[in-house]
Order: structure tokens, then sequence, then C-alpha cells
């Protein structure tokens, strides 16, 4: 019988051995299989390291801010400032339907109370009811849309408010409502000067805006952001990326009140004149710094824009103006002087085939020089020029080059295009062009190269460069300043520029400007009347520029401007009857209030600025230019109301808010007429008592108001 070997059981002890050994083991394995993977990670698979960063991190650019423009005074002219859009995700996790349906009605509510609110410029999509937001905020949340910007643009006040609001106030994942934060691009002076500032035309930035938009716009930065749970990324620090760099900010020569002046100025001449466009420009003679750029064109609505540097981009044919450059020519060679004389007969005068005829016959068969320029004689200039220059003209041309006037100046705000002074080896050079350029017709120069040539012979001779920028800053420190800039050490002699002085100031005293003749002061200057180009057509048939250039006050010249007026219409077309008066209009109210040891009598005579009623902004503005009392506006007026408010000897204008549909507007301030034109509008009945200014209104600004609603209306006196 064999013998069976009985197997004994495990012990308790030896069983839990071996389920450690066999736990440690896996997790022995499990970890080294974490640390090969990181290793691989970090060192071993560069595809693999590279995915998962990519879908884990981000890249994003950091917009540098972009920088501010100044006027010469530090005053703001333009700035980017912080705009917000609130947008919602309605179907974020975080916000269930029970907390949603909580406080959806009083979150709409406050949405359809903004439009009770004038200061808050809702878009048509905006005007909602309380039940509309209701229903569209549903119809997102059914629809699942996980983004819907419900208000644009914005400010940071009105951010702060709606941060309070049900549903806004629980965050961005709880409430699924948030804020994201652009920025735009602010001008306080509106349209004042608007071209030479510049602003962004299709996404393109022009004038001071474009030309130095590579420092004002700064250099972007970059941020890496980390996937966190909940489709949360926050900013992490990685040294080997750049932080953004802010924009340079611009300080320019514009001083805000001279520009003020200077556009108002041309803006009535243009709409009396209901001219095609025009410029003015205002320059300091010692030093070259623009003071007043204008520029006004006429809209298909009538009515006058900044929309293109005239004068810095619209070379022509400058017309009678140039005859300064003529004149200044023969003294300087010696061909002819102030008083000699030529025969102009009845006023024409044939040069090859071509004949000249002058726009007034003159008064006598004989004229000198002087005479000539003061009454603005084409024969007699010309003659002059021809006789002296007929075998020589390259002479008279090489001068006018010597002189920068066929090249661009290098001005702040570059031209697209370029001027042009014939040259005898020119293609169309013929034999009139010697005479007809004497005249200022056969060049191409732009109204400010015009004025630096004016602007030199009241600096003594010395031209200047004209120059609109002076200082570019970086946080606050000047990094780059712009001192006075000599283009031309003297351009003539001064014996030359004392003849050229008393030829400009007889053309005010008895000449073609006699209405710029005033007992106060004295102006040198000449008037221009020039046809208008047409190009391969010839001239445009009734169509004229009409300028005046000079400088005041003659004896301490102090300014000089140019003023350009394009294709007047009713058939006054003269430089003397449609530019001069701009001058004058733009160098009174500046001797009134900018220039430094003026005689007691004309400080005691700048009348103190009146009581003036809120109301329309162009008769506010034609009235205080007529009594000769200075203007600021504030911003940007819309829809053409303003509040005045007196100060020294100046009025400072505030927008008021733009008329809206069934909104009572502010009245107090107002004068009865303009209060009652703003009720017809809206469909109210008017009582009133009193005689003034309006002083209390029996429904407050702001308020709803129906058709047919009775207001009274309390004025008083100033």
């Amino acid at each position: 019988m064999s013998e069976t070997k009985t197997r004994k059981p495990w012990s308790v002890r030896k069983i839990m051995l071996v389920r450690s050994a066999l736990v440690f083991a896996i997790a022995v394995i499990f970890g080294g299989w974490i640390w090969i993977s990181a290793a691989k990670l970090q060192f071993g698979n560069e595809e693999f390291s590279a995915e998962e960063m990519q879908r884990n991190t981000r890249k994003v650019v950091v917009e540098a801010v972009r920088g501010n423009i100044y006027a010469n005074d530090g005053s703001l002219l333009a700035t980017s400032v912080p705009r917000y859009d609130l947008v919602m995700d309605a179907k974020v996790q975080g916000c269930p339907s029970d907390t949603f349906a909580k406080y959806i009605d009083s979150f709409c509510l406050l949405l359809a109370q903004l439009q009770d609110r004038p200061y808050w410029k809702l878009r048509d999509s905006e005007r909602k009811s309380q039940q509309q937001w209701k229903e569209y905020l549903y119809n997102l949340r059914n629809r699942g849309i996980h983004y819907r910007i419900l208000l644009k643009n914005l400010g940071f006040d009105q951010v702060k408010e709606i941060r309070e609001w049900p549903l806004v106030r629980l965050g961005k994942y709880k409430g699924g409502l948030w804020f994201i934060e652009d920025s735009q691009r602010m001008y306080f002076l509106g349209d004042l000067a608007k071209r030479a500032i510049g602003y962004s035309r299709n996404g393109v930035y022009v004038g001071l805006e474009g030309a130095f938009d590579s420092l004002l716009s700064g250099v972007n930065g970059e941020r890496m952001e980390q996937r966190m749970p909940g489709r949360i990324w926050r900013p992490i620090k990685l040294d080997n990326l750049q932080e953004p760099m802010n924009g340079h900010d611009i300080v320019t020569t514009l001083d805000v009140g001279i520009q003020d002046i200077a556009q108002f100025a041309l803006n009535k001449a243009l709409v009396t004149s209901q001219a095609a466009y025009g410029c003015a420009v205002v320059m300091e003679v010692k030093t070259g710094e623009i003071k007043a750029m204008a520029n006004l064109k006429r809209g298909t609505d009538g009515q006058y824009y900044e929309s293109q540097n005239y004068a810095v981009d619209q070379y022509g044919e400058p017309g009678s103006t140039f005859k300064l450059f003529s004149v200044l020519s023969l003294l300087e060679d010696g061909y002819a002087k102030a008083q000699d004389s030529i025969k102009v007969g009845n006023g024409s005068a044939r040069f090859y085939d071509r004949d000249m005829i002058d726009d007034h016959a003159p008064d006598k068969p004989y004229m000198t020089l002087k005479e000539a320029f003061i009454k603005s004689s084409n024969v007699g200039i010309s003659k002059f020029v021809n006789n002296a220059y007929g075998e020589k003209a390259n002479k008279f041309v090489g001068r006018a080059i010597d002189m920068g006037l066929g090249e661009s100046m290098g001005f702040d705000i570059p031209s697209r295009n370029a001027p042009r002074i014939k040259t005898t080896t020119s293609k169309d050079w013929y034999g009139t062009s010697l005479p007809w350029m004497s005249i200022g017709y056969e060049s191409q120069i732009s109204p400010l190269q015009t004025l630096t040539l004016y602007n030199a012979v009241a600096n003594g001779g010395v031209m200047m460069k004209p120059y609109l920028v002076k200082e570019i800053r970086q946080d606050g420190r000047i990094i780059r300043q712009q001192e006075p800039t000599i283009l031309n050490k003297q351009i003539c002699s001064q014996n030359t520029v004392d003849l050229l002085t008393s030829m400009m100031i007889g053309v005010v005293q008895e000449g073609t400007a006699q209405s710029l003749k005033n007992p106060d002061y004295l102006v040198a200057g000449k008037t221009g009347t020039a046809k208008v180009s047409d190009g391969h057509n010839g001239y445009k048939p009734g169509a004229y520029n009409a300028s005046f250039c000079g400088f005041f006050p003659a004896d301490n010249p102090q300014y000089s401007i140019v003023v350009v007026i394009s294709e007047p219409r009713g058939g006054n077309y003269y430089g003397g009857t449609v530019a001069a008066p701009v001058f004058k209009d733009i160098a009174d109210r500046i001797y009134s209030s900018h220039i430094a040891n003026q005689p007691a009598l004309h400080m005691a005579a700048l009348p103190s600025a009146p009581q003036i009623l809120s109301g329309r902004m162009e008769p506010t503005k034609l009235l205080l230019n007529e009594l000769g009392i200075s203007s600021t506006t504030q911003g940007s007026v819309k829809g053409g109301w303003i509040s005045a408010t007196a100060l020294e000897h100046s009025v400072s204008l505030t927008s008021l808010a733009p008329l809206q549909p069934g909104i009572m507007p502010e009245l107090r301030g107002m004068g009865l007429r303009d209060a009652l034109e703003l009720l017809n509008t809206l469909g109210a009945q008017v009582d009133f008592m009193g005689y003034g200014r309006i002083s209390t209104q029996s429904l407050p600004a702001g308020s709803r108001i129906s058709k047919g609603q009775s207001v009274t209306l309390v004025l008083k006196p100033f």
C-alpha cells in the first residue's frame, strides 16, 4: 500500500506576503512606466512633447497701447481708450436652468431700461423691451449658442455698473456673461485738424497717425497661456517671451485756438461761395511751426468735411501768388528795379502764338514793376520776365529749383504727389512757357510750398522748414525734439526783402486786396486767381482757384497764412474777394488773442465774452466770429447742438446729447426759439412764461415724451 503525501495549507501570513509582493511589483512596474514616459516627454520623444505642449498651451499676442497725440500746450488731441463688449455664453455649464430662470427677468429689465439713457448710444439691435430680451436670450440658450455679443462699445463706468447686475455678478463660468476688451481711438477736436492729425481709413492710418504709425503703434508682446480645468486659460511666465512696448507719444505744434479760428473762417467762406474745397494754413514766421492746418471739402450733403489734406497734397498751378518769385528774381538778378516801367497797352500781349490778357484793363499804357505787382498785371509781369530771361530761361528756372520749389520739403505728413518746375529740357517746354510760368502757370506746387516762400520773405530771407511735430516722447521722456530747421539761409538780399515787403503792403493798401486794410496792423501779401486744370482737356470752363498768401504784422512779422478756395460759385472767383477775407478773419482773431506786445488800445478793445444761449452750433459760432470772440469746441459735436460757457475773453462750447425720438431733451440754458424747434420735432404742445433763457422745464431731460404731450417752459433774464 502506497503512502500518500498530504500538502499543508498556506498560512494567512504567507498569503499576505504574496499579495503584498504582487501589489508592490505592480506599483513598481506602473511607476517605472510613468518615469519612462516622463523621460520620453522631456528628452526622448520631441514629437510627443510638442504635441502635448500644443494641446495644453497657447501663445497669445499682447497688443501694445497706441501712443497719444498732443497739441503744443499739452492738451490731448488723440488717444486710445479701452472699450468693452458684453458677451454671453447661453449654454455655460455652470448656470443650470433654475439659476438662469431665477435671474433672467431682472437682467432683461435692466437691459431694456438702457433705452431711457440718451448717453449710452445703443445700436438698433440693442434696443429691446424686457420681453424681447427675454425671448432673445432663451432662444440663444435653446440653440446652445456659446458666444454672442449683447452690448458693444461700453466704457469703463458702464462696465462697472453692469458687473453688479444679476447673472453678470455670478461670473463668467456661473452666469455665462463676461466682458472682452478692445481699444478705440478717440479724437478730442472733432473735425478740427482732422486730416492733419489723421485717422484710420479702411484700416490704414492717414495724416500724422499714418506718417508716424510705426512709432505710435509700439511693439506687440507675446504671452503663453496654459489650459486649466473648465476651459480656463491662465497666463504662465516664460523668460523668452516679449513684453509689449507701448507706442510713443507725439507733441505737435498745433495751437487749438488758432486751429478753431482758421477752420471756422474757412468753413464760413466755403459755405458763402459754395466752393468745392479749400485750405488754410497758419505758420509761425521765425520757427516754421504750423499752428493751424484746415482742409475742407464739400460732401454730397452740402456740408464741408476734413477728408483730404489739400494744403500738403494738392499740387497745382498757383496763379498770381507766384508773381512774388518772379519779382524776387528780377530784383535779385538786377534785371529790373521797382520803378522801372514797361508798356502794357490795353492789357493784352502776344507771346509767340498765344495771347495774354489782364483780367482788368490797365488805367494807363505804362506800368512800373511795383505797379504791375500791386495791380497783379499778367501782361506787365510776364513782359518784364520775358524781356530779362528770354534768352536765359534756365537762370529763372534754376533759381526756383535752387530755392527748393521743385522738390518736396520733407514735411512731417508725406504727400502722394510731387511738385514740378518745368525746365528748358522738358518735353513740354514751349516758347510760351517762360511768360506763363512767370504768372503762376505751367508749374505744380502746393499751398504749403507757396506759404514757405512767403514766410521766407517775412523772415528776412531765411527759409524755414515747416513742421508739425516738435517732440516724440516715451513714457513721459523726450526722446526726440525737433528744432527749427533752415532750408535756405538767404533766398535773397535784405534790400530785395524790403522791396518785396513794400510791394506786398501796397497790394493791401492800394491794390487787389484792399479789403484787408485796417487801422490796427499792417498786412503784406499777394492775391492769386488761377484757372483750374482739367488734365489733357485744358482748363475747366468757369472754374478758378482763388488764393491769398501773406504775413502780419508787416512791420514785425509773426504769422504767415495761405488760403486757397477752389471753384467758388456765383461768378465771384478772385483771390482778393474770396480768399483775402478768410485771411482777414484769421489774422484779426490771432492779432486779438495771440500776438504779444500789442498797443494798449487793442488789448482794451478785446471784447469780454458775453453770456451765450445753448442752441445750434453753426449760428452760435458765426455770431462769435462776427463779434471777434474766440471759441473752442470741447470734443466732437454730434447733432449740431451745443451748450456755451463764457470764459474771460472766449467761449467754450460743449456738445449736447443728440435728439432722440420720444426722449425729452435738456432745454435749460436755451432760448425759446431753439427749444420750440426741438419740441415741435417731438410733437409736444408747449406753454411758456417769462423771457430770457429757459430756467425750468416741466418734464425733466431724459424722460419719456409722447406726441401731443404738454410741456411748460419758464424763462428768466440773464
